[in-house]
Protein backbone atom coordinates (compact mmCIF):
# COMPACT_ATOMS: atom_id res chain seq x y z
CA UNK A 1 0.00 0.00 0.00
CA UNK A 2 2.87 2.40 0.78
CA UNK A 3 4.28 1.95 -2.70
CA UNK A 4 0.92 2.78 -4.25
CA UNK A 5 0.73 6.02 -2.28
CA UNK A 6 4.19 6.95 -3.56
CA UNK A 7 3.06 6.65 -7.17
CA UNK A 8 2.47 9.93 -8.97
CA UNK A 9 0.16 10.17 -11.96
CA UNK A 10 1.05 11.68 -15.32
CA UNK A 11 -1.51 14.42 -14.72
CA UNK A 12 0.08 15.30 -11.38
CA UNK A 13 3.53 15.48 -12.95
CA UNK A 14 2.12 17.83 -15.56
CA UNK A 15 0.47 20.00 -12.91
CA UNK A 16 3.68 20.06 -10.89
CA UNK A 17 5.84 21.05 -13.86
CA UNK A 18 3.44 23.76 -15.03
CA UNK A 19 2.97 25.18 -11.53
CA UNK A 20 6.75 25.34 -11.11
CA UNK A 21 7.06 27.09 -14.49
CA UNK A 22 5.28 30.09 -13.00
CA UNK A 23 8.57 31.24 -11.46
CA UNK A 24 10.66 31.47 -14.65
CA UNK A 25 7.70 32.61 -16.77
CA UNK A 26 6.34 35.41 -14.58
CA UNK A 27 9.47 36.53 -12.77
CA UNK A 28 12.16 36.19 -15.44
CA UNK A 29 10.79 35.67 -18.96
CA UNK A 30 8.32 38.54 -18.61
CA UNK A 31 11.32 40.90 -18.44
CA UNK A 32 12.70 39.82 -21.83
CA UNK A 33 11.41 40.97 -25.22
CA UNK A 34 8.68 38.73 -26.58
CA UNK A 35 10.67 37.82 -29.72
CA UNK A 36 13.62 36.38 -27.78
CA UNK A 37 11.20 34.81 -25.31
CA UNK A 38 9.39 33.13 -28.19
CA UNK A 39 12.64 31.68 -29.54
CA UNK A 40 13.97 30.58 -26.16
CA UNK A 41 10.64 29.20 -24.94
CA UNK A 42 10.15 27.23 -28.16
CA UNK A 43 13.65 25.79 -27.86
CA UNK A 44 13.02 24.81 -24.22
CA UNK A 45 9.70 23.16 -25.09
CA UNK A 46 11.32 21.25 -27.96
CA UNK A 47 14.20 20.13 -25.73
CA UNK A 48 11.98 18.93 -22.90
CA UNK A 49 9.48 17.35 -25.26
CA UNK A 50 12.31 15.45 -26.94
CA UNK A 51 13.59 14.22 -23.57
CA UNK A 52 10.05 13.23 -22.62
CA UNK A 53 9.68 11.20 -25.79
CA UNK A 54 13.04 9.53 -25.21
CA UNK A 55 12.24 8.59 -21.61
CA UNK A 56 8.82 7.28 -22.55
CA UNK A 57 10.37 5.07 -25.19
CA UNK A 58 13.18 3.85 -22.95
CA UNK A 59 10.79 2.81 -20.22
CA UNK A 60 11.01 3.04 -16.47
CA UNK A 61 14.10 0.90 -15.98
CA UNK A 62 16.55 2.06 -18.64
CA UNK A 63 20.01 0.64 -18.08
CA UNK A 64 22.41 2.87 -16.19
CA UNK A 65 19.68 5.38 -15.30
CA UNK A 66 20.57 5.19 -11.61
CA UNK A 67 24.11 6.42 -12.22
CA UNK A 68 23.24 9.46 -14.33
CA UNK A 69 20.33 10.37 -12.05
CA UNK A 70 22.72 10.22 -9.10
CA UNK A 71 24.96 12.75 -10.82
CA UNK A 72 22.02 15.13 -11.07
CA UNK A 73 21.12 15.01 -7.37
CA UNK A 74 23.59 17.72 -6.16
CA UNK A 75 22.47 20.08 -8.94
CA UNK A 76 18.82 19.47 -8.07
CA UNK A 77 19.49 20.29 -4.41
CA UNK A 78 21.32 23.46 -5.42
CA UNK A 79 18.44 24.40 -7.71
CA UNK A 80 15.96 23.84 -4.89
CA UNK A 81 17.94 26.16 -2.63
CA UNK A 82 17.97 28.79 -5.40
CA UNK A 83 14.21 28.37 -5.88
CA UNK A 84 13.64 28.91 -2.15
CA UNK A 85 15.75 32.07 -2.30
CA UNK A 86 13.75 33.36 -5.28
CA UNK A 87 10.57 32.52 -3.37
CA UNK A 88 11.61 34.91 -0.61
CA UNK A 89 11.12 37.73 -3.15
CA UNK A 90 7.47 36.81 -3.69
CA UNK A 91 6.46 39.50 -1.19
CA UNK A 92 8.31 42.84 -0.90
CA UNK A 93 8.36 42.51 2.90
CA UNK A 94 10.39 39.28 2.76
CA UNK A 95 12.58 40.05 -0.27
CA UNK A 96 16.04 38.62 0.35
CA UNK A 97 15.07 37.41 3.83
CA UNK A 98 17.08 34.29 4.68
CA UNK A 99 14.51 33.11 7.23
CA UNK A 100 11.71 33.27 4.64
CA UNK A 101 13.83 31.27 2.19
CA UNK A 102 14.71 28.72 4.90
CA UNK A 103 11.05 28.25 5.85
CA UNK A 104 10.06 27.72 2.22
CA UNK A 105 12.91 25.27 1.75
CA UNK A 106 11.99 23.39 4.94
CA UNK A 107 8.34 23.11 3.89
CA UNK A 108 9.43 21.82 0.50
CA UNK A 109 11.73 19.24 2.10
CA UNK A 110 8.88 18.04 4.28
CA UNK A 111 6.56 17.66 1.28
CA UNK A 112 9.21 15.98 -0.89
CA UNK A 113 10.14 13.51 1.86
CA UNK A 114 6.53 12.30 2.05
CA UNK A 115 6.83 11.28 -1.58
CA UNK A 116 6.34 12.46 -5.16
CA UNK A 117 2.61 11.72 -4.98
CA UNK A 118 2.18 14.19 -2.10
CA UNK A 119 3.95 16.92 -4.04
CA UNK A 120 1.86 16.08 -7.10
CA UNK A 121 -1.38 16.34 -5.13
CA UNK A 122 -0.34 19.76 -3.82
CA UNK A 123 0.43 20.94 -7.34
CA UNK A 124 -2.87 19.58 -8.64
CA UNK A 125 -4.65 22.01 -6.31
CA UNK A 126 -2.26 24.95 -6.55
CA UNK A 127 -2.25 24.90 -10.36
CA UNK A 128 -5.88 26.01 -10.43
CA UNK A 129 -5.18 28.83 -7.99
CA UNK A 130 -2.01 30.13 -9.63
CA UNK A 131 -3.43 29.66 -13.13
CA UNK A 132 -6.50 31.69 -12.22
CA UNK A 133 -4.44 34.53 -10.73
CA UNK A 134 -1.86 34.73 -13.50
CA UNK A 135 -4.55 34.28 -16.14
CA UNK A 136 -6.70 37.09 -14.73
CA UNK A 137 -3.81 39.56 -14.86
CA UNK A 138 -2.87 38.53 -18.40
CA UNK A 139 -6.43 38.56 -19.74
CA UNK A 140 -7.46 41.92 -18.36
CA UNK A 141 -4.14 43.52 -19.31
CA UNK A 142 -4.60 42.89 -23.04
CA UNK A 143 -6.74 46.02 -23.73
CA UNK A 144 -3.96 48.23 -22.34
CA UNK A 145 -1.22 46.96 -24.68
CA UNK A 146 0.53 49.52 -26.91
CA UNK A 147 1.27 47.66 -30.13
CA UNK A 148 4.06 50.07 -31.03
CA UNK A 149 6.01 48.90 -27.96
CA UNK A 150 6.01 45.32 -29.26
CA UNK A 151 8.18 46.07 -32.27
CA UNK A 152 11.33 43.94 -32.56
CA UNK A 153 14.61 45.57 -31.65
CA UNK A 154 14.99 45.35 -27.88
CA UNK A 155 17.26 42.80 -26.27
CA UNK A 156 19.90 40.50 -27.77
CA UNK A 157 20.11 36.88 -28.98
CA UNK A 158 21.71 35.85 -25.67
CA UNK A 159 18.32 36.56 -24.06
CA UNK A 160 16.85 33.61 -25.96
CA UNK A 161 19.48 31.36 -24.37
CA UNK A 162 18.60 32.71 -20.94
CA UNK A 163 14.92 31.99 -21.51
CA UNK A 164 15.79 28.47 -22.64
CA UNK A 165 17.79 27.89 -19.45
CA UNK A 166 15.06 29.33 -17.21
CA UNK A 167 12.22 27.33 -18.76
CA UNK A 168 14.30 24.15 -18.68
CA UNK A 169 14.21 24.17 -14.86
CA UNK A 170 10.71 22.62 -14.65
CA UNK A 171 12.17 19.73 -16.65
CA UNK A 172 13.32 18.36 -13.30
CA UNK A 173 9.88 16.74 -13.24
CA UNK A 174 11.30 14.20 -15.69
CA UNK A 175 13.37 12.79 -12.82
CA UNK A 176 10.10 11.53 -11.34
CA UNK A 177 9.66 9.08 -14.21
CA UNK A 178 10.39 6.13 -11.93
CA UNK A 179 7.60 7.14 -9.55
CA UNK A 180 4.91 7.12 -12.24
CA UNK A 181 2.01 4.75 -11.90
CA UNK A 182 1.87 1.61 -13.97
CA UNK A 183 1.22 2.04 -17.70
CA UNK A 184 1.52 5.84 -17.51
CA UNK A 185 3.79 8.05 -19.55
CA UNK A 186 5.33 11.46 -19.03
CA UNK A 187 3.18 14.26 -20.49
CA UNK A 188 4.27 16.70 -23.19
CA UNK A 189 1.68 19.40 -22.64
CA UNK A 190 3.35 21.20 -19.66
CA UNK A 191 6.36 22.26 -21.75
CA UNK A 192 4.29 23.84 -24.52
CA UNK A 193 1.83 25.43 -22.12
CA UNK A 194 4.69 26.94 -20.11
CA UNK A 195 6.25 28.30 -23.32
CA UNK A 196 2.93 29.89 -24.31
CA UNK A 197 2.51 31.49 -20.88
CA UNK A 198 6.07 32.84 -20.94
CA UNK A 199 5.54 34.47 -24.34
CA UNK A 200 2.19 35.91 -23.23
CA UNK A 201 3.73 37.31 -20.04
CA UNK A 202 6.57 38.87 -22.03
CA UNK A 203 4.29 40.42 -24.64
CA UNK A 204 1.84 41.83 -22.11
CA UNK A 205 4.56 43.23 -19.84
CA UNK A 206 6.51 44.86 -22.68
CA UNK A 207 3.37 46.13 -24.38
CA UNK A 208 2.09 47.87 -21.27
CA UNK A 209 5.20 48.95 -19.37
CA UNK A 210 7.51 49.53 -22.40
CA UNK A 211 10.75 47.62 -22.93
CA UNK A 212 12.65 49.81 -20.46
CA UNK A 213 10.27 49.33 -17.52
CA UNK A 214 9.63 45.70 -18.41
CA UNK A 215 13.28 44.92 -17.68
CA UNK A 216 12.89 45.82 -13.99
CA UNK A 217 13.13 42.92 -11.49
CA UNK A 218 9.51 43.31 -10.30
CA UNK A 219 7.99 44.06 -13.71
CA UNK A 220 5.04 41.67 -13.48
CA UNK A 221 4.19 42.92 -10.00
CA UNK A 222 4.19 46.48 -11.36
CA UNK A 223 1.93 45.35 -14.18
CA UNK A 224 -0.51 43.69 -11.78
CA UNK A 225 -0.73 46.89 -9.75
CA UNK A 226 -2.41 48.71 -12.64
CA UNK A 227 -4.78 45.96 -13.81
CA UNK A 228 -8.50 46.52 -13.35
CA UNK A 229 -11.28 43.96 -13.79
CA UNK A 230 -14.35 45.58 -15.36
CA UNK A 231 -13.18 48.90 -13.96
CA UNK A 232 -13.90 47.80 -10.39
CA UNK A 233 -11.21 45.54 -8.96
CA UNK A 234 -7.66 46.91 -8.94
CA UNK A 235 -4.23 46.29 -7.44
CA UNK A 236 -3.76 42.58 -8.02
CA UNK A 237 -0.14 42.62 -6.92
CA UNK A 238 -0.89 41.00 -3.55
CA UNK A 239 -2.62 38.09 -5.30
CA UNK A 240 0.25 37.78 -7.78
CA UNK A 241 2.67 37.73 -4.85
CA UNK A 242 0.78 34.79 -3.39
CA UNK A 243 0.77 33.01 -6.75
CA UNK A 244 4.52 33.51 -7.07
CA UNK A 245 5.09 32.03 -3.61
CA UNK A 246 3.01 28.97 -4.51
CA UNK A 247 4.91 28.55 -7.78
CA UNK A 248 8.22 28.82 -5.92
CA UNK A 249 7.08 26.13 -3.48
CA UNK A 250 6.15 23.81 -6.36
CA UNK A 251 9.49 24.42 -8.06
CA UNK A 252 11.48 23.86 -4.88
CA UNK A 253 9.51 20.76 -3.85
CA UNK A 254 9.73 19.31 -7.36
CA UNK A 255 13.51 19.74 -7.48
CA UNK A 256 13.86 18.14 -4.05
CA UNK A 257 11.55 15.27 -4.98
CA UNK A 258 13.67 14.72 -8.08
CA UNK A 259 16.83 14.78 -5.98
CA UNK A 260 15.41 12.21 -3.55
CA UNK A 261 14.36 9.97 -6.44
CA UNK A 262 17.86 10.33 -7.91
CA UNK A 263 19.35 9.30 -4.58
CA UNK A 264 17.15 6.21 -4.40
CA UNK A 265 18.19 5.20 -7.93
CA UNK A 266 21.86 5.66 -7.06
CA UNK A 267 21.71 3.37 -4.02
CA UNK A 268 19.80 0.73 -5.98
CA UNK A 269 22.14 0.86 -8.99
Amino acid sequence: MGKRRDRISARQIGALALSAAGVPAFRFCCRIHWLWTLLGASAAALTLSGLTLLLNRCGRTAGGSGRWLGCLAPFLFAGAAAAAWVGSFAFPETAGNALAAFLLFGLSVWAARIGPAAVGRCAGILLWVTGGLYGTVLLFSVPQIHLSWLRPGAGAPIDALRVWAALSAPGAALCLRGALGEDQKLPHWPWWTAALLAVAASAVTSGILSSALAGEPEAFRTLARGVSVLGVMRRFEALVNGAMLMSAFCLCAMLLAGAFEAGKKTFRA
